[in-house]
C-alpha cells in the first residue's frame, strides 16, 4: 500500500508540473492612467497617525520596456488639523520586478511640492513663525517607495497598495511625509 501511495503521489507531481513554461497570461500596459486613495502622514506629532491627511492621486505611466515605466504624477492631501492642503506633481521611473498578473514595483521621482496651511509647521521654524495666519510652504519634492498592481482584466489593474517616502522642504529640517495609496488603473 505504501508503494502505490508514493506512485500515486510521484504521478500526480509529475502530471502537475509537467505543464508548459509560465507565461503571463496579461500584458504590461503601455500606457496607463491611474486614480485613487493616498492617506498622507507627516513626520509630525507623537506617532505616525497624529496627524493624517486624505486625498486623491492621478497619475499617467508610460511603458519604455515591459519592466520600466516613466511616471508623471498629481497628488492632492488635505487635513482638518490647522486646515493643511497641499499638492505635489512629480516625475520619475517606475520598475516592475514581474511581468505576470501581480507586479511588485519599485518606484523613484522628483518633483514640486505646495502646502498652505494655518501654522502646521509654525512652532519649528527659526525664528518662530506665528500659528494662525496662513502659512505657505513649497520647494522641491521626491517620492522612493514601491507597491504591488494586480492585473484584473486585460484594461482594468489593482493597485492593492503603494507605500512610499516624500520629503518636504520646510519646517523642522525636512520632514518625512510617508504616502500610502490604493486605486484603479486603467491600460490603453
Amino acid at each position: 500500500m505504501k508503494k502505490l501511495c508514493m506512485a500515486a503521489l510521484l504521478f500526480l507531481s509529475a502530471e502537475l508540473c509537467s505543464g508548459q513554461a509560465p507565461s503571463s497570461s496579461l500584458s504590461v500596459p503601455t500606457l496607463e492612467l491611474y486614480g485613487g486613495y493616498i492617506l498622507t502622514s507627516p513626520d509630525y506629532g507623537p506617532s505616525f497617525n497624529s496627524y493624517l491627511l486624505n486625498g486623491v492621486e492621478v497619475a499617467l505611466s508610460k511603458a519604455m520596456t515591459p519592466r520600466f515605466s516613466f511616471v508623471g504624477s498629481v497628488a492632492y492631501v488635505a487635513g482638518s488639523f490647522r486646515n493643511v492642503k497641499q499638492i505635489s506633481a512629480t516625475v520619475g521611473g517606475k520598475y516592475n520586478f514581474l511581468t505576470n498578473r501581480f507586479r511588485p514595483y519599485a518606484i523613484g521621482q522628483v518633483g514640486f511640492a505646495y502646502q498652505r496651511s494655518h501654522g502646521l509647521y509654525a512652532p519649528d521654524h527659526h525664528p518662530p513663525l506665528p500659528v494662525g495666519p496662513v502659512l505657505i510652504e513649497r520647494g522641491f519634492t521626491y517620492r522612493v517607495g514601491g507597491g504591488l498592481d494586480m492585473q484584473l482584466t486585460e484594461r482594468l489593474s489593482w493597485r492593492v497598495a503603494q507605500w512610499d517616502f516624500q520629503p518636504q522642504p520646510w519646517g523642522r529640517n525636512t520632514p518625512i511625509y510617508q504616502n500610502a495609496s490604493t486605486g484603479l488603473g486603467w491600460h490603453f
